[in-house]
């Protein structure tokens, strides 16, 4: 049977809380399970433990315990007691480790609280439950204005801007009723009148248990963000609404902002112009030293300014003023670009238009009278150096007093413009027409071959101003017009001078019945006017067929057999006059009529050829003589192909004649017409060679089979020395260059021995034959028998 000391043990096993007797050296005499748990050791009775015990009665006291575990906290009490006869204690222990623990993190969290609100960048707060202040940091009171004495309970909110209070209040309310976050931006108002935007953010402070202390929250000074902001939008209301196109890029130059005035200025939007060069808008006017100059300018600089061409979206050319700027960062580096730009191409019109009006009449748009003194004295500076011819035209309106009178100045004005249009559209894009006031007008010929191509543009204007004149309301009109003309430097070498004469000479065209030209010259009046008639007759002489084809001859002179013949030209009139190649072929070049003449010559010659090699005769070469007109500017190429098809002729048969001069004038584009021509398989040669550059240099260039000696070089031998040198130097070159030679003009035995024994090829001239008419040519090719001369 259980004694009550098994009961009592049974019972003290059962408790938490640790119970020990010790006696005075502090031996354990009794321990319950519960103390060795406690002490982390076991079993401890007969141990002695140093453990403090107060002689008191009921005296509690905290110690520390050293368990193998760590450190831990125990509630000790202790009382006297007599154990079997001896002194000795009892002593009771509670394990308070975890209190202590709570205790000990809520001071370190509490310390720490006190030091990061100390020094903390922002404004910290602390609330009981209810959400009354208890606790706000220095810089809490830096940026409301208040102490924090002031922000204790709810005195914090009279700090609050009157506009915001009403919000915040409630919002702080919803937080302490719903136990819920707090973040609101809202302004304080400090007692001098400073406002400062603060971010205010709070949570709810709970324990352990989850039991609400209260609330923690921080106060944000926003100001300066705010401010930033309010400029941010005020620079981009200023970006949006600037009249300035602005782009900004990175450093690698892709755009990466623009603003409304870029899209309306290059038609580029926003979707098309993010991400890519600014190099999208180049015009192509600029060349890449430009670009480069500039870039090297901003690199050195950090900023270029200047006009500049782009292009727009459609295309559209157009000069902005720009102004590109670098940015750096910190470092010192480029990280953006930023360029803003205007449009001034209405600039540019404007002044573009006010130059126009300062230099233009404003009625018909033709240069005034100001702009045709500096175009003039341009132009006489350049006709002196090249030793050109120029003219001017002074044109007056016959009886337009009359049109005045009878329909009004409306219709007068009206007749000027026509006027002025017509004169645009009769002349040349190089010639300058003007005029000067009232009926007159001014007409400035640069570049003219002989003084009677003044007279021809002249009649040209007279022909013109004959057809009808309509005005708006129906009525039509007849005008016309005289004209004087002055030469340089026949007749001036001052803009005043030759305006002055060919004024003169238009009273002088009007004093004869207007309607008419006049030179300040009698004699150039009379020659103009016979140059002209002759031109009349010319184009009459092609369609009545007054033209013929004349051959001479051409000899080998190792055999003196004929090989070839020249085709030459010749005008017999119906009335039995003969008119010289030399009068009416620089009329033909000048008119345009040689082009026409040129390809009928061509064409019959190779009638002829055909006709002679269906008849038996002996196979000639046939040369025709190709004008620099045709040469030049019309479509040889293809007028010989087409006459070769249509005839019949061989090409091989056929050798074109150009002169040297004409080959020089154009000569990468003769080159390429040569070419073609020679891959047809005609011969080509050189005319009148020796007048021209005569260069070796430009000779190896032309695929040319024959150079012909100009008559000029072969007249006076043997008697001048320095023309027999000239010769026997050209059939040298000609030699080197793998080409046959070709003497003209050679009338005495003499000069046919000495081109024998320079090597000349080939000869032609009145020594054999004068060029013969088809007839004569034909018995002469019949009876021809060669004779060789040593």
């Amino acid at each position: 049977m259980a004694t009550n000391i098994d009961k009592l043990d049974l019972i003290l096993d059962t408790i938490t809380d640790g119970i020990l007797v010790v006696d005075s050296q502090g031996i354990v005499l009794y321990n319950n399970q519960a103390a060795e748990t406690l002490l982390g050791r076991g079993p401890i009775l007969g141990q002695a433990l140093a453990i403090p015990v107060h002689t008191d009665q009921n005296t509690y006291q905290d110690i520390n315990l050293i368990r193998p575990t760590g450190l831990a906290w125990a509630e000790m009490r202790s009382a006297q007691l007599d154990w079997d006869g001896k002194p000795g204690y009892v002593i009771g222990l509670r394990d308070i480790t975890d209190r202590k623990m709570a205790e000990m993190a809520l001071q370190t969290r509490e310390a720490l609280f006190h030091t990061l609100s100390k020094f903390a960048p922002v404004g910290i707060f602390r609330t009981d439950p209810q959400g009354r202040c208890e606790y706000v940091n220095e810089r809490w009171c830096e940026i409301t204005g208040l102490s924090a004495t002031q922000a204790q309970g709810d005195g914090w909110m009279q700090a609050l801007y009157p506009e915001d209070r009403d919000k915040v209040v409630a919002e702080w309310h919803k937080t302490v009723q719903f136990q819920q976050s707090f973040s609101l931006q809202y302004r304080f108002q400090n007692p001098n009148g400073n406002l400062h935007w603060v971010v205010g953010q709070a949570e709810a402070e709970r324990v352990g248990d989850n039991a609400l202390l209260g609330y923690v929250g921080t106060l944000t000074d926003i100001s300066d963000l705010k401010l930033n902001e309010q400029r941010l939008q005020e620079a981009a209301a200023v970006f949006e609404s600037a009249k300035e196109g602005v782009m900004v890029t990175d450093a690698n130059c892709r755009i990466i902002m623009i603003n409304r005035a870029f899209v309306d200025i290059t038609g580029y939007e926003e979707s098309e112009s993010i991400g890519n060069n600014p190099a999208m808008l180049r015009s192509g006017r600029h060349d890449a030293d430009f670009y480069s100059e500039m870039w090297f300018t901003i690199q050195v600089t950090g900023h270029w300014q200047g006009e500049i061409w782009n292009r727009r979206k459609s295309g559209e050319i157009y000069p902005e003023l720009l102004s590109i700027s670098a940015v750096k960062n910190e470092n010192g580096s480029i990280n953006h670009y930023v360029g803003v730009f205007s449009d001034i191409s209405k600039l540019r019109n404007s002044e573009i238009e006010l130059e126009f009006l300062v230099n233009h009449d404003p009625l018909t748009k033709l240069p005034n009278r100001r702009l045709l003194i500096s175009r003039l004295q341009h132009s006489l500076e350049k006709a002196e150096r090249n030793h050109n011819l120029l003219a001017v035209l002074m044109l007056d309106l016959d009886r337009f007093k009359d049109i005045n009178d009878n329909f009004g100045h409306l219709a007068g004005d009206q007749i000027l413009q026509q006027a002025a249009e017509r004169l645009k559209l009769r002349l040349r894009g190089a010639d300058t027409v003007s005029r000067l006031g009232g009926d007159e007008f001014t007409v400035l010929l640069e570049d003219i071959n002989q003084p009677e191509a003044a007279a021809r543009v002249a009649t040209q204007i007279i022909e013109e101003f004959r057809a009808p004149w309509r005005l708006s309301d129906g009525i039509e009109l007849h005008i016309s017009v005289s004209i004087g003309i002055a030469l340089y430097p026949l007749h001036g070498n001052t803009p005043e001078e030759l305006m002055q004469q060919a004024d003169i000479a238009m009273y002088k065209a009007k004093n004869e019945g207007r309607n008419r030209f006049k030179y300040f010259s009698e004699e150039l009046t009379r020659m103009a006017r016979e140059r002209m008639e002759l031109e009349v007759r010319l184009r009459q002489a092609i369609d009545k067929g007054e033209l013929q084809v004349y051959f001479q001859p051409q000899i080998n002179i190792a055999d003196g057999c004929i090989v070839g013949a020249e085709a030459l030209i010749r005008w017999h009139t119906d009335s039995g006059e003969v008119i010289p190649p030399i009068r009416f072929i620089p009329v033909a070049e000048e008119s345009g009529l040689i082009s026409i003449i040129g390809a009928w010559v061509l064409k019959e010659t190779c009638l002829l050829g055909k006709r002679w090699q269906k008849a038996g005769l002996p196979d000639l070469r046939l040369a025709v003589n190709v004008s620099p007109n045709q040469f030049i500017y019309g479509d040889i190429f293809e007028t010989v192909a087409e006459i070769l098809a249509e005839t019949g002729f061989p090409a091989h048969y056929l050798e074109l004649e150009i002169t040297e001069s004409t080959l020089m004038k154009r000569e990468s584009q003769a080159i390429e017409i040569l070419t073609q021509l020679h891959l047809l398989g005609i011969h080509l040669a050189i005319d009148d060679f020796g007048t021209g550059y005569s260069s070796l240099a430009y000779l190896k260039l032309f695929p040319v089979d024959v150079l012909k000696i100009d008559k000029s070089f072969i007249d006076d031998i043997p008697e001048s020395r320095d023309d027999m040198e000239i010769a026997a130097t050209i059939i040298a070159m000609a030699k080197t260059l793998r080409m046959n030679v070709l003497a003209e003009g050679v009338e005495t035995a003499m000069q046919l021995a000495f081109l024998k024994e320079q090597r000349c090829d080939l000869y032609q001239g009145y020594f054999t034959s004068q060029p013969l008419p088809v007839g004569d040519f034909e018995q002469f090719l019949a009876t021809y028998r060669p004779h060789v001369h040593s």
